[in-house]
């Protein structure tokens, strides 16, 4: 049952090709939709944020365990920013919640989904490097994170919805629908390459016990064979 277990994380290396490829495809369609709007700004965040999902994925790929956790980060610190950046400035700074309140329950949903999800960021981007990685490199609080992870999944399922019942341009609908999408597959990538890191490091625990155990034997036997020599 452990073997089968451990072959398992197999399947979560399927699942970063495919959420590293899904993200990378989302991201250049809300990149060509940005572009037609003419923000140079928001198109230098889309493009950050592809070109740092597709490095995450290859310095994982090239087994350097410290890079792919810096580029994780990274990209979590781009979401919040992002996520900031439209809560924060967007939303309550030039006050356009009034827009989302008077589009009724859909919009309101939104507003609080948005407020949300930008909290849980927070909460994810420090749990992952205060208490998963904060001592001594070994998650030791994963199921929390993956938890928070989750449910942070939920509230952008639910900004998509709300996000396609609200009366605006279509464009920007599905702009943020697009982007909503990206980030979906960043945090199942995220999941999977923690999954993989764990396993590896559960895997070379045992391969140093193993290891331990024949020297310790070899040691053994050598003491025996000296002493039957010594009669």
């Amino acid at each position: 049952m452990n073997d089968e277990g451990k072959e398992s994380i197999f399947l979560n290396e399927y699942l970063m090709l495919a959420s590293c490829i899904f993200a990378a495809g989302t991201s250049f369609v809300t990149a060509i939709l940005i572009r037609s709007q003419g923000n140079p700004f928001a198109m230098f965040e889309v493009i950050v944020k592809m070109v740092t999902v597709i490095m995450m994925y290859l310095a994982y790929k090239k087994f350097s365990w410290d890079v792919a956790k810096g580029i994780m980060g990274g990209v979590l610190f781009c979401l919040m920013y992002q996520e900031a950046h439209m809560v924060l400035e967007h939303l309550w700074g030039e006050e356009d919640f009034d827009a989302y309140l008077v589009v009724g329950v859909q919009g309101s949903i939104y507003l609080a989904a948005a407020g949300m999800s930008f909290l849980m960021t927070i909460i994810i981007t420090l749990n992952h490097f205060i208490i998963n990685y904060g001592k001594n490199g070994n998650p030791g609080n994963v199921i929390l994170n993956r938890m928070a992870i989750i449910y942070k999944i939920i509230l952008y399922i639910v900004l998509l919805i709300t996000n396609s019942r609200l009366g605006f341009g279509k464009v920007f609908i599905w702009e943020n629908g697009f982007q909503y999408l990206t980030d979906i597959a960043i945090f199942l990538l995220i999941v999977s390459i923690e999954s993989q890191l764990d396993s590896f490091k559960v895997l070379r625990q045992e391969l140093l016990r193993e290891k331990r155990k024949k020297a310790v034997q070899s040691k053994e036997s050598g003491i025996f064979i000296e002493k039957a020599k010594n009669r």
